[in-house]
């Protein structure tokens, strides 16, 4: 049932970013402003309002004493994905006339260059980074500023931002590229020494040969209650000095600017974005899932060969023809599958949680585009000794559809009705028969254990204004 390879095409999505287009794969989360402490977990961790002033996104509960632990206890995310309870913070923006001012809202792109030779890895559970200098005093490459209405992203101050498109106040933004290279022992940096290096190129250098995702963090301030900034005058926090338990502000040029980040994102969610996604070359936008799971076990099934068990094919193959006297006289082939179900998150929103199906294959034909379908099956069968005349009863009565061409690409099929039913009657498995379009014509689908296996995903997502 071998049929020929289809050749994969994708187009990156590109996203204007603080830095050069990356026309490599990429993921990205919007996370809202949150609150604002004198503390810093990573540098100054056990030692509330000692730290300068931080303005924190993500984690709802990031404080002095937060770690990947505590970010999993308490998920609680101003991200719009609810897979991303990382904790994101940078200095206090001081405007020339004495303002100080929160941001609105931080957009991170999670990117890479040269995949193919030199792939990612997982960020590690517990990992915390650091970009930028406090104490910097010149331009760095790692640091960029922009005026909503100016020439773009600049690494040096001095442009006057006057009001944006909109004509509702002036926003200005700062992006901020941390280091992807991890030394594979540290999770936390320390005062003198760092945990994580630049790549050069795509490949990271010896002494930190782990390469992970390259964290790119836009800051944005949006400000109604101005129509001009001088960006050469805004200052950002420093260390406070401590005199007798009380604070001493100091602030820094926009030079100082710089941020710190602490993996929250679910086990399951940064696998996948590295393994499942951008190691494919492939964008994954928004949907990195919270949870997900690989199949357990698939089989094809042909009334052709009544006797005979497939459970390591080529391809998931379909074919069937309901026309001129039904599908009784027609051969038909389905496709079996059966995944382990991801479990919802506990004391979360459930209505903010969907089941996705994530399939990679095509219509054989290329005349135009049919559905197939899904329809339920029971889960006790086992790939190796299913056959067509041992197999689950099907009752051809769809979970749901899916509308597919003879574009060979990846394929996303809403399940989660089925799947909460399945959840509902205590089940921790959910099996479905792959069926054709009823009209005589064929599908393929990569099978388990490929490099685009089927993948039944569990995405949490809400929305986050980018005001």
């Amino acid at each position: 049932m071998k049929l020929s390879p289809l050749t994969l095409s994708l187009t990156p999505l590109l996203s204007a970013t603080a830095f050069s287009a990356n026309a490599a794969p990429q993921a990205h989360v919007v996370c809202a402003y949150h609150h604002t402490l004198g503390d810093d977990a990573i540098m100054m961790f056990g030692k509330p309002n000692q730290a300068m002033w931080h303005d924190f996104f993500g984690n709802a509960h990031t404080d002095a004493v937060s770690t990947y632990q505590t970010l999993r206890a308490q998920p609680d995310t101003t991200c719009d994905n609810k897979a991303d309870s990382s904790a994101y913070w940078a200095p206090t923006m001081k405007l020339p006339d004495g303002q100080i001012v929160t941001p609105a809202y931080q957009k991170t792109y999670y990117q890479t260059t040269n995949v193919e030779q030199y792939p990612l890895h997982p960020f590690p559970a517990g990992l915390e980074l650091l970009a930028g200098d406090h104490h910097g005093s010149a331009p760095s490459s790692r640091i960029t500023f922009l005026c909503a209405n100016g020439k773009g992203y600049s690494n040096k101050a001095g442009e006057v931002c006057g009001l944006r498109k909109a004509g509702d106040g002036v926003q200005f933004n700062i992006g901020i590229q941390f280091p992807n290279c991890w030394d594979g022992v540290n999770l936390k940096p320390g005062h003198g020494h760092s945990n994580a290096a630049y790549d050069v190129n795509g490949a990271c250098p010896a002494d930190f040969p782990v390469k992970l995702p390259t964290v790119n963090m836009n800051i944005a301030w949006v400000l109604p209650q101005i129509t001009s900034l001088d960006t050469a005058k805004i200052q950002l926090s420093m260390d406070p000095v401590m005199r007798d338990g009380a604070r001493e502000e100091h602030w820094g040029s926009i030079y100082t600017a710089h941020a710190d980040f602490m993996n929250g994102w679910t086990v399951e969610g940064a696998r996948y974005m590295t393994d499942h996604c951008m190691n494919q070359g492939i964008d994954c936008g928004t949907q990195v899932p919270y949870g997900f799971s690989t199949l357990a076990e698939n089989a094809v099934v042909s009334s052709a060969e009544p006797d005979a068990s497939h459970p390591t094919p080529d391809n998931l193959f379909i074919s069937d023809n309901w026309q001129n006297g039904g599908r009784t006289h027609h051969p038909e082939t389905l496709t079996l599958v059966k995944f382990a179900i991801p479990p919802l998150p506990k004391d979360q929103d459930a209505s903010l949680f969907k089941y996705k199906l994530r399939l990679y294959g095509a219509k054989v034909e290329s005349n135009g585009a049919d559905q197939i379908f899904f329809y339920p099956a029971s889960n006790d069968w086992n790939a190796d000794s299913v056959t067509w005349n041992h197999r689950p009863a099907c009752n051809y009565k769809s979970d749901t559809q899916l509308y597919l061409n003879a574009s060979r690409e990846y394929r996303m099929v809403d399940v989660d009705k089925a799947v909460r039913k399945a959840l509902a009657e205590g089940k921790t498995e959910i099996s479905w028969y792959i069926g054709g379009d009823r009209q005589g014509n064929h599908y393929q689908f990569e099978p388990a254990s490929t490099k685009q296996e089927p993948i039944l995903m569990l995405t949490g997502f809400k929305s986050t204004p980018q005001v």
